[in-house]
């Protein structure tokens, strides 16, 4: 095929990619690796392989296949000795295994693409790979193991300075912590992301991730040994869930705000104050109502009755 026909092809591609038609696309993909093989551009060929994964990946939701072309597209860059492009196909087959609960094999795969990472220098890489590994730990309940791989993760993002990134990785961390019964730092972890978020201007994640906090304070206070304890985390719990709904208000995010009444009614519940409880939970009531959400509607009604009982 001649220089002008493969730069036709891939316009093509572009322009299919651009209309959502992944199927000519992945059609052009395959016609230039092709032609880029018979040129003996093996480069070439296995960065069009590796789109071609990327495709069957992301857009087709066809990971048997993404693999297929990964591998394929793994061995080009072996070839070449192109230590970059190896890193991140090993790094993304890595996730798909893990997709596929072929835990083991992404665990080896994410490893070799962490050590090709520490070789070469990329440190970025490095972050991602960390953070990918861990949430297989995850997956496989090793938490110590998980808890270790994401606080990696997260003093790389630190050092590169990617507040946005180290938001996700200190949430991954927590979400560590939180499975392992490790309250307190987990804790530590959500605040920190709530701050980063303030800062960042994004209200709707900072809001979430109060929320989280909320139901953290709420469950140690469930589970506190004493009511001296569990009516401390109680109030801390209220004072998370109302700066949520101030901020829930604030972005006009109705289905939020009633979730966070509701929330607020279990705990006033919890710590015996009824009559909160059923303001809040009517409260909950009536704007579930309102955005014709009846499904929520039976429970909640079911928390009126029974703090009506407990009143009387």
């Amino acid at each position: 095929m001649e220089s002008g026909d493969h730069t036709h092809l891939l316009r093509r591609v572009r322009e299919a990619l651009q209309r959502g038609n992944y199927a000519e696309a992945v059609i052009g993909l395959k016609q230039a690796a092709d032609a880029a093989r018979a040129e003996g551009d093996l480069a070439t060929a296995g960065r069009h392989l590796g789109n071609l994964a990327l495709i069957y990946y992301q857009r087709l939701q066809r990971p048997d296949l993404a693999l297929r072309y990964f591998e394929q597209a793994l061995a080009s860059a072996r070839a070449e000795g192109d230590r970059l492009t190896e890193d991140g196909i090993l790094g993304n087959m890595g996730n798909i295994l893990r997709e596929l609960g072929r835990y083991d094999e992404a665990i080896e795969y994410l490893n070799n693409a962490l050590l090709i990472a520490q070789e070469i220098g990329d440190v970025r890489g490095r972050g991602i790979w960390l953070s990918n590994l861990g949430l297989v730990y995850d997956d496989l309940k090793r938490l110590p193991e998980a808890i270790e791989v994401h606080r990696e993760a997260v003093a790389v993002a630190r050092q590169l300075r990617d507040q946005r990134g180290l938001t996700g990785r200190l949430g991954n961390l927590g979400n560590s912590y939180l499975a392992a019964g490790q309250h307190a730092e987990a804790l530590k972890c959500f605040h920190e992301t709530v701050a980063i978020y303030q800062e960042l201007g994004d209200k709707q994640a900072a809001a979430l991730r109060q929320g989280i906090i909320g139901n953290i304070y709420s469950e140690l206070g469930r589970t506190s040994p004493s009511d001296f304890e569990a009516n401390l985390c109680f109030d801390l719990a209220l004072d998370a869930y109302n700066r949520t709904l101030v901020m829930a208000r604030e972005l006009g995010d109705l289905a939020a705000e009633a979730e966070l009444l509701g929330s607020l009614g279990n705990v006033y519940g919890n710590m015996g104050n009824y009559p909160q409880a059923i303001d809040h939970f009517s409260a909950a009531y009536r704007l579930f109502a309102r955005l014709g959400l009846s499904d929520r509607l039976p429970h909640l009604q079911h928390n009126i009755e029974l703090a009506q009982t407990y009143l009387k």
